[in-house]
This record gives C-alpha cells, sequence and structure tokens, in this order.
C-alpha cells in the first residue's frame, strides 16, 4: 500500500475516534445538566404536595361538622306498597262490581 493512502485511513479513523469521544463527552455533560434540575423540580413537587395535602385534611376538620343538619331528600314512606302510586286513575272512576 501507498504511505499516503495508509497516512489518509489512519488519519479518517482518528479523526472518527476523537468525533465519537466529543459526541460522548458533550452528551454526558448534556445529560448532567438536564438531570440536576429534574430532580429538585421532582423534590419541590412532592414538597408541594405535602404541603396541599395537609392543609386541606386540616381545613376539613373545622368546615365539616357533624351537628350539621341533613335535608330529608327521600323520607321514608309509611306505604310500603310500590304500586299505589302508579295508577293515575285510581280515583277516577269507580268498580261497580267491587
Amino acid at each position: 500500500m501507498n504511505k499516503r493512502k495508509l497516512t489518509i485511513i489512519l488519519l479518517a479513523i482518528f479523526t472518527v475516534f476523537i468525533l465519537i469521544g466529543g459526541g460522548c463527552y458533550y452528551w454526558k455533560i448534556k445529560i448532567q445538566k438536564i438531570s440536576e434540575p429534574t430532580k429538585s423540580i421532582t423534590e419541590q413537587a412532592m414538597e408541594d404536595v405535602q404541603k396541599i395535602a395537609a392543609s386541606t385534611s386540616a381545613n376539613i376538620g373545622s368546615s365539616v361538622s357533624p351537628n350539621v343538619t341533613v335535608p330529608t331528600i327521600n323520607p321514608i314512606k309509611t306505604d310500603v306498597n310500590p304500586y299505589s302510586e302508579t295508577n293515575p286513575f285510581s280515583n277516577f272512576k269507580v268498580n261497580p262490581f267491587q
């Protein structure tokens, strides 16, 4: 092989290794810069959630009282027959054969 071709091939291989090494170094630095704020954001979010949960649970005890009267939405009926109110014509006509 010619010395000139060998030199060009070795220079190309060396350049590729340098570029790969530089890319790995850049990627590592970039990942470290991104991951550091993410940890603090995550920790800050957890602290905020804990503070909100604590304040909410403290407020629930003061705003809800067992002495509050609840309106009767569905009062208990004394008539146990569920079909007594279904006939709209029950008082309309009297059956002579009854």
